[in-house]
Order: C-alpha cells, then sequence, then structure tokens
C-alpha cells in the first residue's frame, strides 16, 4: 500500500458575491472546516465526522471524495485514486452560505496533490494556474474556491479557458458580522429565483458599483463601501419580503453601514466600521434574541475577523 501519511488541511470559511459582484467576488474569514486525511492505512475510502456517527451528507454528496476522485481524472488520468481516511471537524454550518461545500472540494483538491506529489511522482505536478482552474470549475463558479484557498479579498472570474483572479488587502478599520440563522438553502434553488434576463440599466447599476468595490477597497472609506454593497443582479430577488430573515434585516441595517448576503444564504455579512464594533455588537444583540423569540427561528450573531492565509496544509509521514 505504500508509506503512511497524515495530512491535515484546514479552510477557512467565505462569503461570496459581496452584493454587488454576483459569482466575482468572495471574502475568507476565520472560521474554518478541518480535514485530518491518513494515507496508507487503508485499501478503501472512509469518511467520519467528529462527534457524528454517520456523516451529515450521503455518499453521493461527499464532496471531498468526488474533488478527490475529478483531481485524479484531470490530472492523473488513468491512474485509480489513491485510498485514504479522513476526519472532518465540522464548524462551517452547512448549506449555510458560508462555503461549506468549497471548503470540501478544496481539502479534496489538495489532498489529491499530495497522493500524486507522494505516491505518484512520476507524474508531473499541475501548475498553479491550472489547479485553481479545475477546482473553481468544480463549482462552476469561482467566487468560493479561490478565496477559500488563496485567503482575503479575491476578484476571479473564468475566460479564455483559465481563471483570472486578483487578491486585495481588505481595509482594517471595517469588521465583519455574521447573521446565521439555523435553516438551509439550497443554492440551485435559490438561482431559480433569479431573472433569465437583466436590464441594461441594471447591469450598469452593478457594473458602477463594482468599480466602486475597487475604490473602496484602495481608501477603506465606509461610505463608499455603503454604495459598492448595492445590488440588483441576485440580492432583491434571493432578499425579498418572503425571506424569513427580512423582519430582522429592516431592524438590523439601520446601525451598520451595510450588508450582503452571503452567497445564496441564509446568512448575512454585516459591515461596521472597526471603532464602533462594540457599540454595535450591543444594539444588534438583543434585537438578534428578540426576533428568535418572537419567530422560533434561531439565529446567531457572529463577529468574525478576516483570514488573509487561505487554507492551511500540513503533512508527516507515520
Amino acid at each position: 500500500m505504500g508509506s503512511r501519511y497524515r495530512l491535515q488541511v484546514q479552510v477557512p470559511g467565505t462569503s461570496a458575491n459581496l452584493g454587488s459582484g454576483f459569482d466575482l467576488f468572495g471574502l475568507a474569514f476565520k472560521i474554518y472546516n478541518r480535514f485530518d486525511f491518513e494515507f496508507g492505512s487503508s485499501d478503501s475510502f472512509s469518511s467520519k465526522v467528529k462527534g457524528m456517527e454517520v456523516p451529515p451528507f450521503s455518499e453521493k454528496e461527499d464532496f471531498v471524495l468526488s474533488s478527490y476522485r475529478n483531481y485524479f481524472s484531470n490530472f492523473l488520468p488513468g491512474k485509480n485514486p489513491f485510498p485514504y481516511t479522513v476526519r472532518m471537524e465540522l464548524d462551517l454550518p452547512l448549506k449555510g452560505g458560508l462555503g461549506s461545500s468549497a471548503s470540501a472540494v478544496v481539502a479534496g483538491y489538495a489532498a489529491a496533490r499530495f497522493a500524486h506529489q507522494t505516491y505518484y511522482p512520476d507524474v508531473s505536478l499541475p501548475n498553479e494556474a491550472d489547479f485553481l482552474y479545475k477546482l473553481a470549475l468544480l463549482e462552476g463558479h469561482p467566487d468560493n474556491t479561490t478565496p477559500a484557498y488563496l485567503g482575503g479579498f479575491v476578484f476571479s472570474y473564468f475566460a479564455e479557458g483559465r481563471l483570472f483572479y486578483f487578491k486585495k488587502k481588505f481595509p482594517q478599520g471595517i469588521h465583519c458580522f455574521f447573521l446565521i440563522p439555523r435553516f438551509e438553502i439550497e443554492t440551485n434553488h435559490s438561482r431559480k429565483c433569479l431573472p433569465d434576463a437583466y436590464s441594461v440599466e441594471d447591469v450598469l447599476f452593478n457594473m458602477s458599483r463594482l468599480g466602486t468595490w475597487w475604490e473602496f477597497l484602495d481608501s477603506g472609506k465606509p461610505k463608499l463601501l455603503e454604495r459598492a454593497l448595492e445590488d440588483r443582479i441576485h440580492t432583491p430577488y434571493r432578499m425579498n419580503s418572503q425571506f424569513p430573515l427580512m423582519p430582522l434585516i429592516d431592524k438590523v441595517r439601520k446601525e451598520v453601514i451595510g450588508l450582503s448576503l452571503s452567497g445564496s444564504g441564509p446568512s448575512v455579512l454585516l459591515y461596521c466600521q472597526r471603532k464602533n464594533s462594540e457599540r454595535i455588537a450591543g444594539k444588534l444583540g438583543p434585537l438578534v434574541r428578540q426576533f428568535t423569540e418572537e419567530t422560533g427561528i434561531a439565529c446567531q450573531l457572529v463577529r468574525i475577523g478576516i483570514d488573509t492565509n487561505g487554507a492551511r496544509i500540513r503533512s508527516r509521514k507515520l
């Protein structure tokens, strides 16, 4: 079976879209899913989740394994995927809009590249550009996988059969809170809410806000962030009057610079000035508790810092 190795992969959560940057922008945060792989100790694949007898997903939904096999198909055609056992510690809510599926495919690709380097050294490793491109294709858009792997704020898109990406420093004067409710939204279902076509006016509106994002990242001015978060492409259709958190959102938005639906939801990302973060936390906490009491929808308010390092990968021989 070959030598035994342990590979530890820690992947940050991500918030995609960030208002106007639909399918383009993503930001990594200091909340993590951790994957502890072991190679060479079993001749079959095995997945376990810490604290659970059975993983909270079916074999078909095991994105770690499916992305691992996808890597072999792309970069090691004709080679059998080398088996592993993996133990997962999942802090990201499943289907919560914080990139839980992206963390899984990043972990699967990282594990496959390690197996490639370790057990198939006669085949050249892919370069970073090809690795990130194929990785992003697994989700169909790169706004979660690329920042999950690279960390920080990332603008990324597909063109000419490759991935283009630009990493920017997020202003330190801005702090972020998440409203994380205890219900799920399927991304595929959420995309069905979007129109098939947009007016020229709405497209131009979002283009202007994308430019404003870039100016905000360079200047750190809160007023620019407020405008950059404005969106007519996906937010109005997903965060509409039927969105369960709207009664809370209507109260919360008065206290912060702005907000954005995290990915396709249901979590919502709130932005405030660093100097006001303690005061904002004191105001929002009671609003969230009151909302939970009145609606029965459990909702958590969490302040989370920006992760600038991306996926952390460590290995050792056993």
